[in-house]
């Protein structure tokens, strides 16, 4: 790539991770609406949306002044604040069904405090996974002794039958059912008509608490997150993601009638950075214009819409699955439904398109079946550069790979 670049990696030999991150990607040095520029300021069409958190863009300028704000204040972390009250408000507002909330300083962290929680609650030790859901990444409690162990056991995603089946026949081991409603370890692949509801039913039958993992839907789909998006009321929820707009933060949301919402007095919970709370009641405000989901629809139906016309004017094998403004594209033939189909993709075209595109400033997760999100950010013109740029690139694949 870059001069620049070149010159920092060579600089970086002590520093193997960044090497390695660097060498298919970019060395970022600012990100701005829904462009990331690399360190010799050549800028990029951005699909990776801060893992999903960038749902307002880029350096919105109302996050901005709200995090500077108080920056001015010098509060360091570790003290309650007035923002923790806010926040709340502001979330009970777009979430009613929430009753009690647990702010985190971040998203995993979050997640570990709700499986904590759930197993306290029932005195159950296992835990149910999609098997294309996204990893806990919670490791164990710091105080955490061996009979405090969790098991973690995943079952076939969007398999329903083998859902209920396996909710039901470990009712009296299973603590939580902790579901992904877009399966975003494989990229991401809806769930069928009814699946969610039945999920839930299996839960409630069973007395098997259903966490449900917003740490990528939650803010992005609908400002209720995908309990809005699919009309699903769990029994917990856990934010972060878009809810910071970039600023690490995690929420344990409990619906109303749960006894015993107290965090564990053993563990003190740390407190969130006021950054972070400032960062993420902003971010509300912005949320609250319907517009803006809106905008996220329409300009992720046109990526979607586009892509798709040039896969078949070029015939190339690719399947776009979509919701709202997260999507994963994947070089199949047929639908991907499931974890087995989104795995058979064609691994290696993907890595050439995206590579190729990387090239003509258009930057998608690297790897196959991750997911990417088209943010608030995004204009008409970002997305017609971005066709642009794949007409290019699938013409002169076609060129390439023509006998």
């Amino acid at each position: 790539m870059g001069r620049r670049r070149d010159e920092l990696l060579e600089r970086a030999g002590t520093l193997p991770v960044l090497r390695s991150g660097a060498s298919s990607g970019l060395l970022a040095v600012k990100a701005q609406g829904s462009r990331v520029y690399d360190v010799d300021n050549v800028g990029y069409v951005d699909y990776l949306g801060g893992a999903g958190a960038a749902v307002v863009g880029y350096a919105n300028q109302f996050v901005l002044d709200a995090v500077k704000k108080v920056l001015s204040t010098g509060i360091p972390e570790g003290f309650h604040v007035p923002q923790e009250v806010e926040l709340a408000a502001s979330l009970e507002a777009v979430l009613p069904w929430v009753h009690s909330w647990w702010f985190c300083r971040h998203q995993d962290e979050a997640m570990r405090q709700a499986l904590h929680w759930a197993r306290r609650r029932t005195e159950r030790d296992q835990f149910l996974i999609l098997d294309g859901g996204a990893p806990l990444r919670v490791g164990t409690a710091p105080r955490a002794r061996a009979k405090d162990a969790m098991t973690v056991r995943e079952v076939p995603g969007w398999d329903v039958d083998r859902i209920e089946a396996a909710v039901a026949g470990g009712a009296k081991k299973v603590a939580a059912l902790v579901l992904d409603p877009l399966m975003t370890r494989v990229g991401l692949v809806p769930p069928p008509d009814g699946a969610l509801e039945r999920i839930a039913e299996a839960c409630r039958a069973s007395d098997v608490v259903l966490i449900l993992d917003e740490r990528v839907s939650g803010f992005r789909l609908h400002r209720g997150g995908a309990a809005a998006w699919f009309g699903l009321e769990p029994d917990v929820a856990v934010y972060g993601g878009a809810l910071g707009g970039g600023f690490p933060i995690g929420v344990v949301a409990f619906r109303d009638g749960l006894a015993d919402v107290d965090p564990d007095p053993s563990e003190p919970m740390p407190i969130p950075h006021p950054v972070s709370l400032a960062a993420a009641e902003a971010v509300c405000s912005i949320l609250k214009n319907d517009s803006v989901y809106e905008r996220l629809e329409e300009r992720g139906q046109q990526l979607e819409e586009g892509l798709v016309a040039l896969a078949e004017r070029f015939s190339r094998p690719m399947v776009v699955n979509r919701i709202g403004s997260a999507f994963a594209l994947y070089a199949a033939d047929g639908p991907v439904t499931d974890r087995a189909s989104a795995e058979a993709s064609d691994g290696d075209a993907y890595r050439r398109l995206a590579g190729a595109l990387l090239a003509e400033g258009v930057l998608l997760p690297q790897r196959p079946n991750h997911t990417a999100f088209v943010s608030a950010a995004h204009g008409a013109k970002d997305i017609d550069e971005t066709l642009s740029a794949c007409e290019e690139v699938l013409l002169r694949f076609h060129q390439e790979d023509l006998p």
